[in-house]
């Protein structure tokens, strides 16, 4: 019980106080402890732990239903909803969306027993457990929210441990962002700045005094001295993204701090020093770009010591409802919503939509959604018409007997189990055929009959 992970959320420290003091007695132990307005930067996007909420007034309902809600939506860890006597009646609409709801000190003997019951079941709520290795912390981020990267954690864990630079691709949209501010929060350098340049919105005359600064009078409208963006980060992390967009001068000007560490503010002979950890995102494959002449060789070699590289959201089908609860927990709260779910039907309709604009067309989907939405569930009807009408592709699967529409319904469920598999296991065909319980010779017969087999532009993985 001493490595399991309880939190306490209360805004009333009387309460809050009495209930340690009743868990420590009976269980032996202390439980993590935060208020209603900070709870949300220790939760874990994880579906495990246990949290208890401990209300003593109905002023802090609202609060509270906004944070059961999203709770619920997202589907994170279970909730013991505790009520202070009979102060706080307007609570009893949540017993329904909450593991256990109790009276205190009324069923104090009661809370300790479902503690001990469920106890067993759960491992975690971020920021309780300091023996945590640096790739539980990471698998706890990634699991509820793009589970599709789980296959990244051993590296990701090495990128955060070590003073390199990293080189992450993907299409726009794809979560590079995310990816980079992961590996930013789980660094030595987590309490510092993360400042992010986005390269591709800097006019090119002015991207060099983005980066650097200026001096007052460098050029016209220069009327005061600025600090850049590699000064603002200071130990921190500077996430360059778009690097793909910087012209030959500005790469060469990015080169010399990566080497040396130096540069100087536009208009300025001092030379001042960068001592930040630089992160760098492309949409757009830079070897590529080396060979077409527009991004150069030696700053390539120095971006990739360590690169990563983002799938689009239609090759990730396992990450759309996690990112998608995630998404509609965050408007529902914006637009003072009541949603507590999204119907099997909205849910599967999302996972058939391709999003050709990956997580930001995403977001702005849901938003709308969320926004037109009505009671308490997100419905199909809610949805942008592009989402509800969407068809996909046929897939031109031979019969074995022509007409018998049996066969052909069950190779297609077998085909979609199959690609959702690979995308599941990183397209590795040794873990995929494990995991469907066949040879990875039938698994490879059964992804050349249904289309499956990559390329070889590096996306597969044997």
């Amino acid at each position: 019980m001493s490595n399991s992970r309880i939190a306490l959320v209360s805004d009333d420290s009387d309460l809050a106080g009495s209930i340690q003091s009743h868990l420590k007695k009976s269980l032996g132990r202390r439980v993590f402890q935060c208020d209603f307005g900070s709870v949300r930067t220790h939760l874990s996007q994880e579906t495990d732990g246990l949290l208890l909420l401990a209300a003593a007034s109905s002023a802090e309902a609202e609060s509270i239903f906004q944070l059961v809600r999203e709770i619920y939506i997202r589907k994170l860890p279970p909730v013991i909803m505790i009520v202070a006597g009979e102060k706080v009646g307007p609570m009893d609409e949540l017993q329904q969306y909450v593991a256990q709801y109790l009276h205190w000190p009324l069923d104090a003997d009661r809370l300790t027993q479902v503690i001990r019951q469920r106890i067993g079941r759960v491992r975690g709520f971020a920021g309780t457990d300091s023996q945590e290795s640096l790739e539980q912390v990471i698998s706890r981020q990634l699991l509820s929210q793009t589970p599709s990267l789980m296959p990244l954690v051993e590296r990701l864990a090495l990128a955060a441990a070590h003073e390199v630079t990293v080189l992450l691709t993907g299409e726009t949209g794809t979560g590079k962002t995310f990816l980079a501010r992961l590996i930013h929060d789980c660094s030595a350098r987590r309490e510092e700045p993360f400042v992010t340049v986005p390269c591709g919105a800097q006019p090119a005359n002015l991207i060099e005094s983005a980066f650097f600064g200026h001096a007052k009078g460098a050029f016209t409208g220069a009327d005061r001295a600025k600090i850049g963006k590699f000064e603002a980060a200071g130990n921190g992390t500077i996430l360059l993204d778009e690097i793909d967009t910087l012209g030959m001068e500005q790469q060469a000007a990015l080169l010399r701090v990566i080497e040396t560490g130096e540069f100087e503010p536009v208009g300025s002979n001092d030379t001042r020093h960068c001592t930040a950890r630089i992160i760098v995102a492309s949409n757009w494959d830079l070897e590529e770009a080396v060979s077409a002449g527009k991004f150069r060789q030696d700053l390539y070699y120095r971006l990739n010591v360590m690169s990563f590289h983002l799938p689009p959201l239609r090759e990730r089908i396992q990450d759309i409802a996690p990112l998608a609860r995630a998404l509609v927990a965050r408007f529902n709260t914006k637009f003072r919503k009541e949603l507590f779910d999204i119907s099997p039907l909205a849910m599967d309709a999302l996972e058939s939509f391709p999003w050709p604009g990956n997580l930001r067309q995403m977001e702005n989907f849901i938003q709308q959604a969320v926004l037109v939405s009505s009671g308490s569930e997100l419905l199909l009807e809610h949805l942008p018409q592009q989402v509800r009408e969407y068809r996909p592709a046929r897939v031109l699967i031979p019969a074995r007997v022509n007409g018998d529409s049996l066969t052909r319904n069950r190779e297609q469920v077998e085909r979609n189990i199959i690609q959702r598999t690979l995308v599941v296991n990183g397209y590795s065909r040794v873990n995929t055929a494990n995991a469907l319980g066949i040879s990875r010779v039938t698994l490879y017969k059964k992804m050349k009959k249904y289309g499956l087999l990559r390329n070889s532009n590096g996306m597969e993985n044997s």
